[in-house]
């Protein structure tokens, strides 16, 4: 028998190289992302988890004869030398684009586990049973400068969680606050815009910061917040939000709306603005390194996640608009409801494939989980997606590990081939798409009518005045006073006129102590007599009046009468 099989291998031209790559890492090409999902996850554990292979050798296999010198001609190097080219080659397209918005990034692996029953409320599959477990992927990052700048500095903090769940990918996106700045999606790339670097000379520009937030009234909730401790928080120390209005839909069919918060068990801290500057100073990735080195010694960091429940009657008869984002809901009218917790308990073994090549959507979604009538939240359900095929040139982002539904039942999409196309994807496939529970909106006219309520009144700074004047303690006013005169002296005088004007229609107390901490130099020629003139239309900055809503629209456009 031995003679038979040396004799029949000597006739084939080659024999299973396997063995000898499964004995090595092979650069993880023995892998599928699923696979390798799964291990990187926590999952399952697998040997071979770091490159031993004995020597070096090119993308294609072909073994490096030295790794110190190219082909030459008398010193100088041989373009015909295919391994320094690809070498060279390789290196000048090894980072990626940068992220347009949540740039400086820091993630870990964990789980989340349901800790209350909530199936009269969602059919999702993931929440279907108190004790189930999730695989997830959570990516925590500042938002708008870009990878260069200090993680702890002022900025808000991206909260992203991955679900790994058995219908496909969840992707659930916030920030740590409520509130974003804006609700219209024709105002986002400017908001964006105005806290990025001047396109000049590439310096930080407060004066583009404060010229916003003075034209836009509805983003002074948020604005608030920039400027308060709650955008320093001291490094993973901070509670988180959806801050978009979702819809759950259960197996009956009923709908409901809510909206996610994120509570830390590690407790929620902030840095004032000297500890900030001391902390960004000594260690530009206090944040990275603080969730790295936690983890690396065998801890973890958790979040409870809870959620505010409101019924579409209750959507309807509202006094306030319960899909925009600028707002919050009342916790004593809409009280918190636990759901389940989220743990980071796993470092990425990479952070170019697991970190940098994650991609976030609001429109990854799964049954029993949709989006509302949330105009912001729509829109960034195509964006978000569209920006990150751009960002990692394929639409085949799926294929890369992290991004991976690998603990999906089913996965047979009808998109076929492209750039990073790896598997045989060209079969014969059913194509089906999974029920969603319609729901009415405004109205069947296209215009650009807006159907914000607070749209051009005075009720839209009840909130922030609400955050302001009770919730904050005197300690907390006192900060966001300081840190916004420190940040409004770079401002011109046109500027900071124009956003004294929004904080005196929040509160003259606001907007007068952040005057009375202006050095007098730069104060202006401007008096406070004509910040409370003009603070009566404050409300009106920005808004054409043509195109403002009328009372009673909304977007249920439900038959139900609204309350009086």
């Amino acid at each position: 028998m031995a003679s038979f099989i040396q004799d029949t291998l000597t006739k084939i031209p080659g024999v299973d190289p396997r063995p000898a790559q499964r004995s090595q890492f092979f650069s993880g090409l023995n892998e599928g992302p699923a696979e390798t999902a799964s291990r990187i996850a926590g999952l399952v554990s697998k040997s071979g988890a770091s490159d031993n292979s004995p020597y070096y050798t090119s993308n294609f296999g072909q073994l490096i004869p030295h790794s110190g010198h190219p082909l030459n001609i008398g010193g100088i190097p041989y373009q015909g030398d295919p391994l320094l080219l690809e070498k060279q080659q390789a290196f000048d397209r090894s980072k990626l684009a940068e992220r347009i918005v949540h740039p400086a990034g820091w993630a870990a692996f964990g789980k989340f586990t349901v800790t209350k029953d909530v199936t009269h409320l969602t059919k999702a599959s993931f929440l279907s049973a108190v004790g189930k477990e999730t695989p997830t992927f959570t990516r925590l990052s500042t938002v708008t400068y870009g990878r260069e700048y200090p993680d702890v500095a002022r900025n808000p903090r991206g909260f992203a969680v991955k679900f790994y769940t058995e219908d496909g990918n969840f992707d659930m996106v916030g920030l740590n606050w409520p509130v974003f700045f804006v609700r219209d999606p024709f105002q986002g790339p400017d908001n964006i815009r105005s806290q990025q670097r001047n396109p000049e000379n590439f310096l930080l520009d407060f004066n583009a910061w404060f010229d916003f937030l003075a034209n836009v009234p509805e983003s002074q909730h948020a604005g608030l917040m920039l400027l308060s401790d709650h955008a320093t928080p001291d490094g993973n120390h901070f509670s988180a939000y959806g801050c978009h209005t979702f819809r759950w839909v259960n197996a009956a069919g009923d709908a409901v709306f809510v909206k996610y918060h994120f509570r830390p068990h590690h407790g929620a801290k902030q840095l004032d603005f000297d500890q900030t500057m001391m902390t960004q100073g000594l260690d530009p990735d206090y944040s990275k390194r603080q969730l790295f080195e936690k983890i690396h010694n065998g801890g973890k960091f958790t979040w409870t996640m809870m959620i505010q429940v409101m019924t579409p009657e209750e959507a309807a008869n509202s006094e306030f608009d319960p899909f925009d984002v600028t707002k919050v809901w009342p916790r004593g009218q809409f009280p918190m409801q636990e759901v389940g917790e989220v743990e980071l308990n796993r470092n990425p073994e990479d952070y170019h494939r697991d970190v940098e090549q994650a991609a976030f959507s609001p429109g990854s979604l799964v049954p029993g989980i949709e989006l509302s009538p949330d105009t912001l939240l729509n829109w960034r359900a195509f964006f978000y997606r569209d920006a990150q095929y751009h960002r990692l040139q394929s639409a085949n982002i799926h294929q890369i590990p992290v991004n991976c539904p690998f603990m999906s039942k089913f996965h047979s999409p009808d998109n076929f081939f492209g750039s990073m196309r790896i598997d045989g994807d060209a079969g014969k496939k059913p194509v089906y798409v999974a029920m969603e529970i319609p729901f009415q909106v405004a109205s069947n006219v296209v215009s650009r009518q807006s159907h914000w309520s607070h749209e051009g009144k005075a009720s839209e700074y009840d909130q922030v005045r609400e955050l302001y004047l009770r919730v904050m303690t005197p300690e907390q006013r006192d900060h966001l006073h300081k840190n916004t005169a420190k940040l409004l002296v770079f401002a011109d005088e046109i500027v900071k006129k124009r956003y004294l004007v929004q904080q005196c229609a929040i509160a003259p107390q606001y907007a007068q102590a952040i005057y009375d901490l202006l050095p007098a130099e730069k104060r202006g020629t401007f008096t406070m007599e004509e910040v409370a003139k003009d603070s009566k239309t404050a409300h009106l900055v920005g808004k054409d009046l043509d195109y403002v809503s009328g009372d009673g629209r909304g977007f249920m456009g439900m038959p139900v009468p609204r309350a009086h």
